[in-house]
This record gives structure tokens, sequence and C-alpha cells, in this order.
């Protein structure tokens, strides 16, 4: 599974409340598209993060896809048909944004999972360090069973190369630095426990 990873800001004169609604209300469309390949999407809000402006909280759309070939798909059907207008609504109340994409490495993606993040690590590969030593010192401090686990591809985007969600804070081994950050999911789909 891949996905596209958006975070964007709202425009300083734009009311946090109002900006929520357009966002929510376009994600809940989207998912009506049934698009091929598109697994569903996830919002999450969190204060700050380094890679944007500051100023106001920070929102991160999660699209999930079962592939590379499924990003045109979801692309054109975000700004299409029924989309089209709830997507430019809340773009218009959007400041700055940008964008990344990752693959899942482990966790579960279920919307129970999803619906209980309420913490995002952030970090990279220490200097020096083989993926292979990397991957063993996570296995060892159980990663898989934390959270949903996601690596950056081909160096697209601004963040850190992993990232993990989590319910709680998660401790990587002392000789990883990271980033963590507090996370409120805005918009999760609604359904059972079945991976999306």
């Amino acid at each position: 599974m891949l996905a596209y990873v958006f975070w964007h800001q709202r425009a300083s004169n734009v009311e946090k409340v109002e900006y929520q609604e357009r966002l929510v209300a376009f994600h809940q469309i989207l998912q009506e598209r049934r698009i091929q390949g598109f697994k569903g999407s996830i919002v999450l809000e969190m204060p700050q993060l380094p890679w944007m402006c500051e100023g106001s909280e920070v929102y991160e759309d999660w699209y999930l896809v079962e592939n590379s070939a499924a990003l045109d798909l979801v692309d054109e059907a975000a700004v299409s048909g029924i989309c089209r207008e709830p997507h430019n609504q809340v773009a218009r109340l959007a400041g700055y944004g940008t964008g990344g994409l990752y693959r899942l490495k482990d966790g579960a993606t279920t919307p129970a999972t999803f619906a209980g993040i309420r913490s995002v690590t952030w970090f990279g590969k220490p200097a020096g360090m083989s993926y292979t030593q990397l991957y063993s010192l996570l296995q060892a401090a159980n990663i898989e069973q934390q959270g949903i686990f996601w690596q950056r591809q081909m160096t697209m985007g601004p963040a850190l190369e992993f990232c993990v969600h989590t319910s709680q804070t998660y401790l990587l081994p002392e000789n990883i630095e990271s980033l963590q950050v507090a996370a409120q999911p805005l918009f999760v789909p609604e359904g059972s426990n079945q991976a999306l």
C-alpha cells in the first residue's frame, strides 16, 4: 500500500471551524467516488511541523492507494465530478501546502486503528547505519505491534524518511533521533475492522 500525504494549513484569515468543515466534506465526498485502487483517506490535525509555516495548526491528509497506478486516478477524481466543488471550496481557504509519498512497511490499516492515532513519530536512518541494522533495532522495539509504520519513497516530500502512527507516544531506541507530534484524527472513513 502507498499513501500520498498532503500537509496543509488554513489561510490566516480563515476560521478553523469553517476550514475543518470544508475539509471533512471533501473527504466524505471523495469516498463516494469508488475510485479503482483507492482504499480511503484519513485526516490528522496536529499543532505544528518543522517543514510547515509557523502559525496555524497543520492538517495531514493520507490518501491510501493499492499502488502507484491508482495515484493518477485519485488525482483526477479529487478535482472533477462530484468532488470538484468540495475540493475547490477547501482549496480556496488553504494557505501553504506540500506533499510526499510513503509506503506501508508494517501495521494494521483499519478504520479503528486510524481513529486511535494520537501520536506521530518521524525519524530518519542514522548516518552510518544500514537499513538491515535499523530494521533489526525497530523489530526489537516491537514497532510492528506499536502502530502503523511508513517509509518515504523516492525521497519525495519534505518530511523525514520514516513515520509511525500510534495511539500513544512511541519510544524509539536511544540512538535514533525523532520528532514526535501529538495528533488528532479529524476524518477517518467509517467501516469495519477490515484493512483499508
